[in-house]
């Protein structure tokens, strides 16, 4: 059985948390769509190789205006349950703005001592100077990303990128924790002191 690293995808509802999964991964793992929320209410788990990385890769439900402390409240149950050892908090970059719930959850997962990496989205649909703002608003490390190739209607193409900064800010907090368990009988150990 195989130990697997967990992340949880975190933000607000359309960001493009699950994008960001299926660019991360080279392949269409989770749905995404736009209009109505595509992830259903809850945590949505799957186990990916991510070069040599064995990940349990959460996709969890956006926050929606008006649900935040029940959002908040499932993501601490959820956390005492499966650790969360990194979180990827995802904004929508093409607002140009960072809300105060943005930080507010940041501040949260950061006081659970969660390692927090902020993923500013949909990058390609602003100038960089914009980037550099939000960016010095977040306390975390901050990527700009554009999770898929898009044509636009002038024929102009949007190419993705960040893929390899977030990979390597993955790499950086990647640790694999050892679920063998010491058992104890008559003060004798048995099992593996790995």
């Amino acid at each position: 059985m195989k130990d697997y690293f967990h992340i949880a995808m975190l933000g607000q509802t359309g960001v493009g948390k699950s994008t960001l999964i299926n660019y991360m991964v080279g392949e269409q793992v989770r749905e995404v769509g736009t209009g109505l929320p595509v992830t259903k209410k809850g945590f949505h788990t799957i186990e990916v190789n991510i070069e040599g990385m064995h990940i349990n890769l959460t996709d969890a439900w956006g926050i929606e205006q008006g649900k935040l402390e029940e959002w908040e409240k499932t993501v601490k149950k959820f956390h005492k349950k499966q650790p969360i050892q990194l979180a990827i908090y995802c904004i929508d970059a093409s607002s140009t703005r960072v809300q105060a719930t943005d930080l507010k959850i940041i501040h949260d997962l950061k006081e659970q001592q969660i390692p927090v990496i902020t993923v500013l989205t949909k990058a390609n649909t602003i100038a960089q100077a914009d980037i550099t703002k939000m960016a010095q608003l977040l306390p975390t490390h901050v990527i700009a990303v554009n999770s898929k190739r898009e044509q636009y209607f002038d024929g102009t193409i949007a190419q993705a990128f960040g893929r390899e900064r977030v990979i390597e800010q993955i790499r950086q907090h990647y640790t694999i924790p050892t679920t063998k368990k010491k058992r104890r009988f008559g003060g004798m150990r048995f099992g593996k002191n790995k």
